[in-house]
């Protein structure tokens, strides 16, 4: 495998034009980023606190000095229009109406989260590859499990994952797909570790027993099932549409499948990271 880094679109010296217009193509057909920032810090943080010793140091020495896992978390959003054609791994496409992920709704040619996320694994497991193709993957293994996990990531009603359903949640402008990405995660609170703690609560043994296991196509399937009531608006036994208002209702019933996804995605992330690295 070649090289990550030298997959990158717009060399330095493409003008400030091309660029721009990169950026505008980029923003126009990419879903939101999965989570949001806080959110993918959140499961990297979950996972750091379940790695083995000697996962917890092989992933430093790939990380280095300046780079923590949570830092690694965002890489792949930060860093998204520099690779060419990677905004598609960030998610997969699966009708409401199906019964469960299946391959035929991930792109071959253009990829999707289920299959970058075994290949990244992969990637990252072979230490015939260069520590530099080894870091890259290390960091998208550790969004991708993020964003798998993020129900609109999977499942869509043909608005791009909820992008294209405008609603104020709230009374605040934004889609649905945001909803689920940020809105919800800083309407409960702003404050990081104040987030953390509250994911901790439930980490026990039994939920560890029950979430450290599967596959990504399991993951998928669960999100395709949370993104089938997410969809929903409490109480109406409607589907959310254009212009709807959503507050506590909507906050209220859907929060605690919000933790419970980034509680999963971060303890998971650290049984496939504690594996690649036995």
């Amino acid at each position: 495998m070649s090289s990550l880094r030298s997959k990158v679109s717009c060399a330095v010296s493409v003008s400030a034009k091309c660029a721009a217009i990169v950026t505008l193509f980029f923003w126009a057909t990419s879903p939101a980023h999965a989570w949001g920032s806080k959110g993918h810090r959140l499961v990297a943080r979950v996972a750091e606190a379940h790695l083995t010793d000697s996962a917890r140091e092989a992933i430093q020495e790939l990380l280095g000095r300046d780079e923590d896992m949570a830092d690694a978390s965002t890489y792949p959003d930060e860093h998204k229009k520099e690779l060419k054609g990677s905004a598609p791994w960030h998610y997969v496409n699966v009708p409401l109406s199906a019964e469960a992920y299946s391959e035929e709704y991930c792109d071959a040619k253009k990829g999707c989260v289920v299959e970058k996320i075994k290949e990244f694994r992969g990637v990252l497991k072979d230490k015939s590859k260069s520590e530099e193709d080894r870091l890259m993957a290390l960091r998208y293994v550790i969004h991708f499990v993020g964003d798998v996990h993020q129900p609109l990531h999977v499942g869509d009603n043909k608005d791009r994952g909820g992008n294209g359903v405008q609603v104020r949640f709230f009374n605040k402008g934004t889609n649905l797909h945001k909803v689920w990405d940020t809105d919800m995660i800083e309407h409960f609170n702003h404050d990081e570790d104040a987030w953390l703690k509250s994911l901790m609560e439930l980490d026990t043994a039994a939920n560890r027993r029950a979430y450290m296991k599967g596959t990504p196509e399991n993951w998928a399937t669960e999100s395709l099932q949370a993104a089938k009531e997410a969809y929903q608006l409490p109480g109406e036994g409607r589907m959310v549409k254009k212009g709807d208002k959503l507050g506590d209702d909507y906050y209220e019933t859907n929060l605690p499948v919000v933790k419970q996804r980034l509680y999963q995605a971060g303890v998971r992330l650290a049984w496939v990271l504690n594996d690649i690295f036995e």
